[in-house]
């Protein structure tokens, strides 16, 4: 009785009635719990269903009536290559090779075990066992198709080797450029891109050494040209900015530490960068911005406290740049930099004498008045609106009111004869507008 529910559930499930196989193979099992074939095309069918546990579930059961059952071994084997398990498929198709060596599905599905483990020569060694199976068996499409595989698995191997070799060559390139051989750097970039033509490290590595070597023009095409490759690699953007300032292309090098800002907002070196770029375009207000926000990042940098002071002085703000200038050889001082600590305080020296000069020519032509005492004396004596105007002008410059005073001058030459707290209003309005 069993056999012919059995025999019902194989033709059901040959005509694509996966459901109604199931249930004839369920009427077949419960006259004869031990009817493995039946357990086995159970499996199949939910297999086919995408029910890969009860599927696993069913092989095992078979398994267990008939342990040298080798279809359910396979069944088992590839359900749980499915399922992402492929440790548990590999010993599934060795199963059925202890029982037959000669097993050509079992070969395949080995390899295909151990190349989702990993293990491509163990992968390569199975394939290649199992085409000569299928050979003998005059099994075309499989050996075919165990072939392909290990051309996949070679192919792999070879990318995996060049990508290595690509490596190799680039740390060369970053020790020597690092040590200042510049032109072995440059013969080694030269060899990588002949390799690999499309490879955007060599292109940006190939810009900086350019750069360096005083190609510029070079070093941009470069760098462009590594930037197409990845447009989201920051380095190259990065390089590309600096490059950018040393041509002079202040703009675009703003527009390239904008956009990584926009990614790294804490990058001290960016704003650093950003405004120098600023300030060789004559922005001096925004560039000693930038500085200042690095330096809320990096407050200990000398280096920032230096970009700012020579900001400063070319903004002509005399003694703000000498206390940078301070600042900085402090802190050359604490990490034992003697020539910029050196450097830094003759750079202060220059200043505190620009600033005293200014003193006194403005003290001159004031009647010996000082000009920042009396600049304040003259703005509080306007109406209340001008003394709220004046603090508000103070907390838009960080409370440095010789920046201010500098500011209001500059006004003062552009719109001459106009009352205070107009020259006031102009000088918020056109911060307000440059933010």
């Amino acid at each position: 009785m069993e056999q012919e529910f059995y025999e019902r559930g194989r033709q059901k499930a040959q005509q694509g009635d996966l459901e109604g196989a199931i249930q004839e193979f369920e009427q077949a099992l419960q006259i004869n719990p031990e009817f493995a074939e039946a357990y086995y095309r159970r499996g199949l069918a939910r297999f086919d269903l995408g029910d890969c546990q009860g599927a696993i579930a069913d092989y095992s059961q078979a398994l267990q009536v008939n342990p040298e059952h080798l279809d359910s071994y396979l069944g088992r084997s590839l359900a749980h290559l499915a399922q992402g398990e492929a440790q548990g498929s590999l010993e599934d198709a060795q199963q059925v090779l202890q029982i037959d060596g000669n097993h050509g599905a079992a070969y395949k599905l080995q390899g295909t075990a151990y190349r989702r483990l990993g293990k491509t020569k163990e992968a390569i060694a199975s394939f290649k066992q199992a085409a000569k199976l299928y050979l003998d068996q005059k099994d075309k499409d499989n050996c075919q198709s165990c072939l392909e595989s290990i051309k996949q698995i070679q192919a792999t191997q070879i990318q995996a080797a060049s990508a290595a070799e690509t490596q190799k060559y680039l740390t060369q390139v970053i020790n020597k450029l690092q040590r200042g051989n510049h032109r072995e750097a440059l013969e080694d970039c030269q060899w990588l891109l002949h390799v690999a033509p499309n490879d955007a490290r060599a292109y940006c590595y190939r810009g900086i050494i350019r750069s360096k070597l005083g190609n510029l023009r070079g070093a941009m095409e470069d760098l462009g040209r590594a930037m197409q490759l990845d447009p989201n690699d920051i380095q190259v953007r990065h390089y590309r900015g600096r490059v950018r300032i040393e041509l002079g292309d202040y703009r675009g090098a703003i527009a390239d530490f904008t956009q990584l800002l926009e990614l790294q907002p804490d990058n001290s070196q960016y704003y650093i960068c950003r405004g120098q770029a600023y300030s060789k375009l004559g922005d001096y207000r925004q560039g000693i911005e930038d500085y200042s926000r690095g330096l809320t990042i990096q407050p200990n940098d000398p280096q920032i406290y230096y970009h700012r002071a020579a900001a400063r002085a070319d903004f002509q703000d005399y003694q703000g740049a000498a206390d940078d200038y301070q600042q900085a050889a402090n802190l050359y001082f604490e990490k034992q930099d003697w020539q910029k600590y050196n450097q830094a305080l003759n750079q202060q020296k220059q200043q505190i004498a620009k600033a005293e000069a200014e003193i006194k020519k403005r003290s001159a032509q004031l009647n010996r008045k000082d000009i920042f005492i009396n600049q304040e004396r003259q703005i509080r004596s306007n109406a209340r609106v001008d003394r709220e105007l004046q603090q508000r002008l103070l907390r838009m410059v960080g409370g440095y009111w010789d920046v201010a005073v500098r500011l209001i001058e500059l006004a003062k030459k552009k719109y001459p004869g106009m009352p205070e707290n107009w020259y006031l209003q102009k000088v918020i309005d056109d911060l307000e507008r440059d933010r």
